[in-house]
């Protein structure tokens, strides 16, 4: 007899109990039946290492569970990822995302207005590039000081002080767009 032929025989018994599990686990008959033929491939795939004196419905039965945990476990991970995904997908600009990726393009498509970059442009190197690098790149205060090589509390002041020049140079284009007031010149 043949390691095919034992294998069939001595595992053909067992299928409509295999079955009967599957359909708890999984509660759908087409789900079940799949889950009885994944087990039944992987019992093959180690039928070598099974012990004749052991359980052969015992043994078939853990392999059945193990696989439907394994399923499980792989659905969950792929549920996960296709809810994070969409989550993504509606969260986020795919094409910033890329942008983002590479630090010039994604500064080159800030998409600045003329007025806001004349402002910029206008401010001294040294406020400028603090407001560049804390306000548009988004660097926390003590990484931008190791930037220009000077103490925080000097990125601070400068950063204070470039805010309020720029406030002053773009009041009148932020009340044509609502949202100035008379304390933005201030």
């Amino acid at each position: 007899m043949t390691a095919c032929e034992e294998f069939t025989m001595l595992t053909a018994p067992h299928v409509p109990r295999l079955f009967r599990i599957g359909m708890r686990l999984t509660r759908q008959p087409s789900e079940a039946n799949d889950l009885v033929q994944e087990a039944l491939t992987k019992a093959w795939a180690s039928w070598h290492r099974f012990q004749r004196d052991g359980s052969l419905g015992a043994w078939l039965s853990r392999i059945l569970v193990n696989t439907f945990i394994s399923r499980h476990r792989h659905q969950r991970v792929v549920d996960a990822t296709a809810a994070r995904d969409d989550i993504a997908e509606h969260l986020f600009d795919r094409g910033r995302m890329r942008e983002a990726s590479d630090p010039e393009a994604s500064w080159a498509s800030r998409e600045l207005s003329d007025e806001i970059l004349n402002a910029l442009a206008a401010l001294p190197d040294r406020y400028r590039r603090v407001v560049e690098l804390v306000d548009i790149d988004g660097l926390p205060y003590r990484d931008a000081a190791e930037c220009l090589n000077c103490p925080v509390g000097t990125v601070m002041s400068r950063l204070h002080r470039a805010r309020r020049m720029l406030r002053a140079s773009l009041a009148d284009y932020a009340r044509s767009y609502g949202l100035g007031d008379s304390r933005l010149a201030a």
